[in-house]
Formats: structure tokens, sequence, C-alpha cells
């Protein structure tokens, strides 16, 4: 079904079994000291396991001085770590799937408090973590470009499959090829030969450590999409077309990096499937060297497509393995539609520091595979009632069915989704579906008893004599009683603007409340046809707090060129019937603004339609999703899945 996704390739001497790579994403799975925890290598043992030809590894230290990016980081910049890293290779290799370490340098962007010596970039600069880095010296540089060489042969020795070195998305090597972040009048700056110098070395150095066998790889972002002061498409090619000059074995063509609004390397839902092919396709065109690209591929079928086409010849993803490790098995098998759906909602990331390693909004078992044990079948017919068909119902519902539980799942509405039903309603969030459809099928697959249509009274509940009750019936629009005049008939909550019961044309509307909620109904309302004026209100010091700077930036480069006027610090006090009062909280000054309509955006609050009556009828009963507290997709799957390993 797949020719050419399932051929094998290659890249320098080295054969993979199939043309389906897993790209790199920080974990932050192992030890402190940057050594394997049974956490990392069940991990990647997972995704090997699933049938994926070539695993690159998350980020991996070269420099402990200045080169730490976050804590618990892989580290191949000590000689006692090679049995380690031995062990991950030896965790993924009896599945036939190479690995390859990516070894990198964050430059200004290493965290401050995780490296003993200051730190670093090709010129002046402030990194992502609020550190300011020097100008690098030339003795540093020819040390880093040694430590690239000696943590390459650490690697090789521990019997990794080869190096990618990560030169993209304005990290250390990156700030050298950018003219931006590049000012230097030596020989490390200016041209584009002398900009590049660092590259070429590195490469040397890794010929001189591993021998010209060892396959080695470069990440470089072919367009930085930083506006005219950045590099564009035609120098991203020409670097890549030097790097083959110089010997190098493969290009994994990325982009950006930056916190442009124009283009992430990890790009949320709004983009489309296939966005960025265009420069993979151009990095092919100009080299004889495999091309390997992450292009927001999501369906086996387009990965298919990208190979056929001759676009690249290696297809790429990391999220996609992080939603299902068994993503290239199912496609080879026939079985896409048990593919469990990466829908982009950038929670991998998003969700990074509260559970302290990487996670995925759909797959509550990513991160945690050493920790899980095989699911329970323990069941034994027992009845389970999940009250509620959103995404934490489904998924507790399915997970309990396969334990071995008669599920019956109640759905007051006329059919499944709840929540998932308006997430997916606002512009360029079409991939919300795939997840509904997909808990769907698992429902059916799994036998549970679908009863739609259907709000149980206790009585009913009661008649069925459950095992366990599953509250998963949600959340409701909060309406703080902080805010007088909440009954004005003004106002409104965002479920009504975006599932179109209300739709103003020609008024001047405030949202109050940034996040992601409110900017998309504040996306609806200012649609250009409607001729709205829409003002954000935000209490906060900054613009959706809470929200992951790519989602809030894919958001804002759609609503400031429709003219949507965002206030942050200010705190709405009292609605009339035909104006506002909000004080701006730095200067306690109050305002008032005349509008047309409030759309209040500040989160949900438990809906607790049954109120504790539910623990009169059986005495297990479990709280799901916005029943516990008003959350996200991940909070309604994570939660669901884990009351239907409790029961």
């Amino acid at each position: 079904m797949y020719e050419h996704l399932s051929a094998p390739g290659r890249i320098g001497s080295l054969t993979i079994k199939n043309r389906m790579a897993m790209t790199a994403a920080s974990a932050s799975l192992s030890e402190p000291d940057g050594t394997m925890t049974e956490d990392m290598l069940a991990y990647y043992e997972a995704r090997a396991k699933g049938g994926v030809g070539l695993i690159i590894t998350e980020m991996v230290c070269v420099d402990e001085d200045r080169g730490v990016l976050f804590y618990r980081e892989l580290n191949a910049a000590r000689e006692e770590n090679i049995p380690s890293f031995r062990l991950l290779a030896d965790r993924v290799h009896p599945y036939g799937t190479r690995i390859f370490a990516q070894l990198f340098h964050p430059g200004a962007n290493a965290d401050p408090k995780l490296n003993p010596k200051d730190l670093i970039s090709a010129s002046a600069a402030k990194g992502k973590k609020q550190g300011g880095a020097r100008a690098v010296t030339l003795e540093e540089i020819h040390d880093i470009v040694q430590k690239f060489g000696q943590a390459a042969r650490r690697v090789k020795e521990a019997g990794f499959d080869g190096v990618e070195i990560h030169a993209a998305h304005h990290y250390l090597l990156h700030s050298f090829l950018s003219p931006v972040t590049n000012q230097r009048t030596d020989e490390y700056g200016g041209s584009l030969e002398n900009r590049t110098r660092i590259l070429r070395e590195i490469v040397e150095a890794i010929r001189a450590a591993c021998g010209r066998d060892f396959p080695l790889m470069f990440r470089v972002s072919i367009e930085e999409y930083i506006g005219l002061q950045g590099y564009h498409a035609d120098t991203g090619v020409k670097i890549c077309q030097m790097l083959e000059s110089w010997g190098v074995d493969a290009i994994n063509a990325s982009a950006s990096g930056t916190s442009s609004k124009l283009s992430q390397s990890m790009e949320p839902m709004h983009y489309r499937q296939g966005w960025r092919k265009h420069l993979a396709k151009a990095v092919k065109g100009a080299v004889s060297i495999p091309v390997l690209a992450v292009t927001m591929i999501r369906e086996p079928a387009y990965a298919e497509k990208l190979l056929a086409e001759g676009v690249l010849d290696f297809a790429a993803s990391v999220r996609c393995h992080l939603a299902d490790p068994n993503w290239t098995n199912k496609a080879f098998q026939g079985r896409e539609e048990d593919i469990l759906p990466c829908i982009a909602c950038m929670a991998c990331l998003g969700k990074y520091y509260d559970e302290g390693h990487i996670t995925c909004a759909v797959n509550p078992e990513t991160g945690y595979e050493a920790q899980l044990p095989p699911l329970k079948t323990d069941g034994d017919g027992r009845l389970v009632a999940v009250l509620g068909g959103g995404p934490g119902g489904m998924e507790a519902a399915w997970t309990a069915a396969r334990r071995g539980f008669r599920v019956v799942l109640f759905e007051k509405s006329d059919s499944l989704g709840g929540q998932l039903k308006l997430a997916g309603k606002p512009p360029r969030k079409e991939r919300i579906q795939d997840l509904l459809d997909s808990l769907i099928r698992r429902c059916a697959r799994a036998g549970v008893e679908i009863r739609l249509n259907c709000a149980p009274t206790v009585e009913e509940l009661r008649a069925l004599q459950p095992y366990a009750i599953l509250d998963a019936t949600g959340g409701l629009p909060a309406v703080p009683a902080s805010i007088a005049g909440t009954d004005s008939p003004m106002v409104c909550t965002p479920p009504e603007i975006i599932s179109g019961r209300i739709a103003p044309v020609e008024e001047s509307v405030v949202v109050v409340g940034s996040g992601m909620t409110g900017l998309e109904t504040a996306e609806i309302l200012s649609q250009r046809e409607k001729d709205n004026a829409v003002l954000v209100l935000e209490a906060a010091p900054r613009l959706s707090p809470g929200v992951l700077g790519s989602n809030r930036n894919a958001m804002t480069a759609v609503l400031e060129p429709n003219n949507v006027v965002f206030l942050c610090n200010r705190t709405l006090t009292r609605i009339g019937t035909d104006r506002i009062w909000f004080v701006d909280s730095r200067t306690g000054e109050e305002y008032v603004y005349p509008c047309d309509r409030v759309v209040l955006a500040l989160g949900t609050r438990p809906a607790s339609p049954y109120g504790e009556e539910l623990n009169r009828v059986c005495g297990k009963v479990l709280p799901i999703g916005d029943r516990i507290r008003g959350g996200q997709i991940w909070d309604a799957v994570h939660t669901g899945y884990q009351a239907a390993l409790e029961l």
C-alpha cells in the first residue's frame, strides 16, 4: 500500500528499513546527569517497536559549561556516559530501527540557572530564558568544535548509527548563520563562507573523530521567516549545498525556530499539512544527498505522496509518534483508522513544565511507558456508567471496556463530543474532528454501549446497580460573582458565539479574557464581513497568560490585521446595559467603555448536575475532566484514562 514509505533508504553507508523517521523533541526523561532512565529507554523503545525506521533523539548536550538548555537533558559531554547511551542503542536495535543522536548547543537560549559559566552566542544576544549572552571568543569556538567531534565519537562508541548536528532554530550554530544574530567582523562573520565556517570545522572534527563512514546529518533552517533582516530559502539551499560539498550525508530541512508569527519550527494546528514542503523540495532539487523533513505530516497517505512526488527522501515527524508510537506499523498493516491522531494542539510542549517531561493530549501513556503496567483485564463484565460523552468520558469508556467492564455511556445531547464539538468550530481547527472521530471509533470497537439524548435520573442509575460511575458531566462557562451586572442583556459567553447562536454584526464587542477560547472567539467576531469592532481585555500583565507562545502567535497574527485591540492589566469591574467599567491595575484608574456586547471568556466551572447524589448510588464515583476543574483536551483525556485505571 505504501510502496515508497515502506521501502528501505540509505544515509551514507547506512541502510534504514523504511522512510519514516521520528525527529527530535525534548523528552526530559533522563537522569539529571544526562544518563538514561528506564523511563527514557521505554519511551524510545515503544517507538522502535512501533516500526519507525529512524529515531533521532532529543537534543544531546556537548558542552556542560555553557550548553545546557533544560533539566534532565541527555549528555554526551562525558566519557562515563558512553555505557548509558549504549543501553539506548541496545533497546531500539532489536526492532531493526536505526538511531541518531542530535548534538546541539543552545547558545544564548541556554538556561542561565543550569550553566556554571556565562552564556555565549555568535554575537551578544538575549536568549529565550532571559539570559544575556556575550560574543563567543575564537578560542571558545575552537573548543566547541572539538566538543562536537568528541561527543560524536562517544555516541559512536555507544553503538549509535549516526549523528544529527542541530544548526537550526536560533541555537548557537544558527546564530552564526543568521545575519540578524551574527555581527562578527572576524573570519566567522560577514560573508556566507565565514558564517558557515563553524559548520565546516564541526564536519571536519567529526570526520577526524569518527571516520568518513559514520553517518552525519545536519538540521538547517532553510528559511528564517523573520522579515527582510533574516536569510531566505536561496541562502538556506546554498548552506545545504556547502554542507554536501564538505561530506555531510543528509539534510534535515527545517524552518524558523524564532518568535516570528509567520512560522514556527513546531507548528500549532492552524497550519495545513505540508505547508512548508516547498523548502524540502528546493533543497532536494539542489543536492544529491538524502533530504529529510518535517512538513506537518499527519497521515501515512500524505507521507507517501511526498515521497512519490520526490519532495523528500524520508518523511519525518515527532508528534505523530508521540500520539501513537505504533503509527508506522498501523500504516503498513492497513490500519490507518486505528492511528491515534496528532491534532497539533501543542500540549506536548504546553504541559511540559507542569508534568516535568514530554506528554501527549491524545495519548495519556506517552512519557509514562515505564510506569504503566499492561492494562488489566479484570472487569469481569461489571457495569460501569459513564456520564458525559466528551473527550474525557469517551477516553474513560473505551479504556474501561478494554479492561473487560461492561460500559454504558450516557450523553444528554444527540451526538458525542461534548466540548470537542465547539472546539472544532473556530477557523483552522478542523483537526479537532480527527480526535472526535477516533474516540467514537474506539468506543464502538471496544463495545461501549452508547445512549444518546439520555441524561439518566438518580433512580435510573440506581436501577442499573453499577459497580462504578465515571462522572464526565463537564463544565459551564464561568461567570464571576465579583463582576457586577453579569445579568445584563448584552452579556454572553464563548459557546454562544462559537456555535453561532449569537452572531453580532456591526457591533462594538468586548471579549473579557485572552486565553485560547477568548482569542478564538475574537477571531470569529473580527472576521471582516461581520464588521465588528473587537476589544480584548486581559487582567494579567501580558496577553494570554498560560497559553503556549506558538499558539498565541498563530492567533494574534490573524487578529492584529483584523484590527482587534488588546488591553492588558485591565480588570473588568461592572457591566451596564450599554457600557462597561474596568480598572487599570497598575494605576488604579477607572475607565468607562461604551459597547454593544460583552463576551465573558473566563474559563469554566464544574456543571455538577447531580450534586452529591451520585455517591448514594454506588460507592465508587470518579470525576473526570471539567467535572474536576476547567481544563483542556489534555486534562480531559488524562483524567478519563486515570479514572478507568482506578476502577
